[in-house]
């Protein structure tokens, strides 16, 4: 281990006060801002989650959102597990040709949500399907870890789903989601599992496993892939309200995060006022090489790939999320922060460059979300 990880590790561990603690700008919950939750390491981490909305014209869909700290404590996340019994849940192994291996822990009380005797069959089939979208396209050594379990809210915002990642490990100057740091360093990091996921069992679920949801309901498949994308690190930590990085070193995404698109200009090397400004400026991109490449070739073809960047900041959606208006089309728009449209099993090459920029290692020819033959 290097003298900045160790660093960074025993600046983290000083700072736990709970195993899972939940605080909002420096408060506990109860206040209705962005919340984060800490990791064993004490680690400050965002929660995202997708909510079930209607457009200016009263179409239904999802928008996916950072979670506030009372909805952090309704889903529970980040507290569902204990270490020493994470191996006496029921567990589903998925694995596509030549990709990673996602194991599922399904960490439900026995006879509710996954583990319920009626309908567990059929939830565990969509939350495998949505794995082997992941294993379909991701490569890997290490098993990724993912605890999934279905956990009822009383909040009034829709909350479909929620996730995050559950370890974050500093890696030459980056802090790694376990799940990547896990592929990096060919060896498991994490004990405790990579990646929660929380589903709303209230929400009327289309569990169909190509994503396509029938009107009025929402796709099961569609919205874990989306945030369990999230929770293997498609998430930024730049703070709306300081300028500043979440926990003072960059996640893998963060690195790429560039203002403008005529040259690398990386918002991490900026001042904080310029950060602020540029959060709202309409003119953030992603600039990793294979995102470059990518963008250039997909059916929307610009320099770089556009990140949502809107003048009024949205908390989680924006920066965390490609854009809305360039990228609605799902064949790249997996990882805008609102669907309105039918949903898809299928990862886009947008989503899947930005993943290889990261670190991860993509499957050769894997098949994505449809590019149009040129």
């Amino acid at each position: 281990m290097s003298m900045l990880r160790r660093l960074i590790s025993a600046l983290a561990a000083a700072s736990v006060l709970a195993f899972w603690t939940v605080s909002v700008n420096g408060q506990t919950a109860g206040a209705g801002g962005p919340g984060v939750h800490v990791t064993p390491s004490g680690y400050r981490v965002p929660v995202y989650g997708m909510s079930f909305v209607r457009n200016t014209q009263g179409r239904p869909g999802t928008t996916c959102a950072r979670l506030t700290a009372p909805q952090i404590e309704i889903t529970r996340l980040g507290r569902s597990v204990a270490r020493a019994f994470v191996d006496s849940y029921p567990r589903s192994s998925v694995r596509a040709a030549s990709g990673v291996t996602f194991e599922i822990v399904y960490t439900d009380a026995p006879g509710t949500g996954f583990l319920d005797a009626q309908e567990g069959a059929v939830l565990k089939r969509a939350m495998e399907a949505s794995m082997a979208a992941w294993s379909a396209v991701l490569q890997g050594t290490v098993p990724i870890v993912v605890h999934a379990r279905m956990e009822e809210g009383d909040d009034e915002s829709a909350l479909l789903a929620s996730a995050a990642p559950i370890e974050f490990f500093a890696i030459d100057g980056r802090l790694v989601p376990s799940a990547l740091a896990a592929q990096l360093t060919n060896a498991r990091q994490s004990m405790d599992g990579d990646v929660e996921v929380v589903f709303n069992p209230t929400v009327d679920w289309d569990y169909a496993v190509n994503g396509v949801a029938a009107a009025g309901k929402a796709s099961f498949v569609y919205v874990a892939i989306h945030e369990v994308a999230h929770g293997l690190g498609f998430l930024d930590s730049f703070s709306a309200e300081t300028g500043e990085l979440e926990n003072r070193v960059p996640y893998p995404y963060d690195v790429f995060v560039n203002r403008g698109s005529s040259g690398r200009n990386p918002l991490t090397r900026q001042s904080v006022t310029q950060v602020l400004e540029a959060l709202t400026s309409g003119d953030l991109f992603f600039a990793g090489p294979k995102s470059i490449e990518a963008s250039r070739r997909s059916i929307r073809p610009l320099p770089m790939v556009k990140l949502y960047a809107p003048a009024e900041y949205e908390q989680g959606s924006s920066i965390s999320h490609v854009d809305q208006d360039t990228y609605s089309d799902f064949k790249v728009g997996l990882m805008t922060p609102q669907d309105f449209g039918s949903g898809t099993d299928k990862i886009d090459i947008l989503t899947l460059a930005i993943m290889e920029d990261m670190g991860y290692r993509l499957v050769p020819g894997a098949i994505t979300a449809a590019v149009p033959r040129r």
